[in-house]
């Protein structure tokens, strides 16, 4: 690529940064309208809590499935393209969300969602790394760090007031002028940049083992505390998934084009800082998903009042994701990376304290801790993966970065409503609903708190700066 193509994505870089920005905002702008959602979605289709939150499952599951696959289209046809279709089947599995008749048409069209926002998902930190130079990329990540965070933020309140007032179809309603705005836009700007690799080869049957070994190992833990599935069935989709792990591992050191190459992991910076990525996505949907129903089911708040008491996380992100981005890029990640784990640990702990006598502010308090601390943590976590990997890889990087994340928040849905649902039921009888509710609600955030102490060792022993590969 010529120095004058170059001078133009540079000149243009905040241009393809709201790409990225746009990208990021929608998807979870329609994770956190969801998530506020679920209690109501539960009373209108009498579901329990570990069915209704399949909702989540469908849409984080296959982001997980098909990013990989994903990453390596970006790498061969190019950003405009995958950015094209991502905004348009997004649009189209929205669309279809909202006219859902059943709770089981609702989970399948969140599936062709969520592979709208696999495509949205898997080039936005490689594009802003191609268009951002080194110095500049912690700046450009807590950027797209804040749209991370106005989409949170606005999810809540708006979802819980489209909910209360018009009904829950609306919620995905309005991600399709979003989507459609999208669609023009990045048409039309992204035509600048060639594909980085056109002659890299897709491995389709690696990232069919992958899939499988993904969804196969979620479905398993989220039905593993359920005793009316036979054992047989229960650890049959275990070793499903287990054979499916295999036959990808072996697949990637056998194939002359491996969808993946376990060689990015021999970057041990880049390792250590996805490895506390996942478990810091883990434990913290494992609690955020709980807190709706402690709102309503324990507090009685209604869904327009939980909304506002959940935005407290993304405007705590959103003031602290750009100025850790900017401060990490002049004094290194490890200190604030560090420090933005215990608070948020911190956070967790206190969340699991709470109890029928708290009310909305007590809720508040605690999430405030969270917000600060993952704020403080994410963008310069982010930039210092990026920076860890070659060039030519970031693409594939950019794509493990979203499935482990989102591997993360499923695996953290899946095991936390079960072992929640699990525990609730064992103790209603004795305790009745609520102390079975909040004994159970304590049991699982204290648990995962605990997990998330080995993220914070992890970033305490890693570099505080990493040169750039070429």
């Amino acid at each position: 690529m010529t120095a004058e193509i170059e001078n133009r994505i540079l000149a243009k870089k905040y241009r393809f940064l709201l790409v990225s920005a746009l990208a990021a905002f929608i998807a979870t702008m329609d994770a956190s309208i969801v998530n506020v959602s679920l209690p109501t979605l539960a009373r209108e289709f009498s579901v329990p809590v570990d069915i209704v939150a399949w909702v989540v499952l469908a849409y984080t599951l296959t982001i997980t499935a098909t990013l990989l696959l994903v990453g390596r289209l970006a790498v061969k046809k190019g950003y405009r393209l995958v950015y094209i279709i991502g905004f348009s089947t997004f649009t189209v599995g929205s669309f279809l969300c909202a006219v859902s008749g059943s709770i089981w048409q609702l989970i399948g069209s969140r599936v062709l969602q969520g592979l709208g926002a696999s495509f949205l998902m898997a080039s936005g930190p490689a594009l802003v790394t191609r268009s951002f130079p080194a110095g500049e990329r912690g700046k450009g990540m807590g950027i797209v760090g804040t749209a991370v965070a106005i989409g949170f933020m606005s999810g809540p309140p708006l979802g819980g007031y489209l909910v209360s007032t018009v009904g829950w179809s609306s919620i995905f309603l309005i991600n399709i002028p979003v989507g459609i705005f999208g669609i023009i836009y990045a048409g039309n700007l992204l035509k600048l940049l060639t594909p980085d690799n056109p002659e890299t080869k897709i491995d389709f049957l690696g990232g069919l083992f992958q899939a499988v070994a993904v969804v196969f190992l979620l479905f398993f833990l989220s039905r593993l505390n359920h005793p009316e599935w036979p054992d047989e069935v229960i650890y049959g989709i275990l070793a499903i998934s287990l054979m499916a792990g295999f036959a990808f591992f072996w697949r990637e050191t056998h194939t002359d084009h491996p969808l993946l190459g376990l060689s990015i992991f021999s970057h041990k910076q880049f390792t250590l800082a996805i490895s506390a990525m996942m478990i810091v996505f883990i434990c913290n949907s494992s609690t955020l998903v709980l807190i709706p129903f402690f709102l309503e089911e324990v507090l009685h708040l209604i869904p327009k009042e939980v909304g506002i008491v959940l935005v407290t996380i993304p405007i705590c992100t959103l003031i602290v994701a750009p100025v850790a981005g900017r401060i990490s890029d002049a004094i290194g990640y490890r200190l604030l990376t560090t420090l933005g784990l215990s608070i948020l640990v911190a956070g967790i702990f206190w969340i699991g304290t709470l109890d029928p006598n708290a009310d909305r502010f007590d809720v508040v308090k605690r999430l405030i801790i969270v917000g600060v601390g993952m704020g403080m943590f994410q963008s310069p976590n982010s930039s210092a993966m990026m920076s860890a990997v070659p060039k030519k890889v970031i693409g594939i990087a950019s794509g493990l970065l979203a499935v482990c994340r989102n591997m993360g928040i499923a695996g953290g849905v899946a095991v936390s409503t079960a072992i929640f649902a699990y525990r609730k039921n064992l103790y209603m009888p004795t305790f009745g609903e609520t102390k079975a509710f909040v004994d159970s609600f304590t049991w699982v955030v204290t648990a995962f708190g605990f997990v998330a102490i080995a993220a914070v060792i992890i970033v305490a022993l890693r570099k505080n700066r990493i040169s750039e590969i070429a």
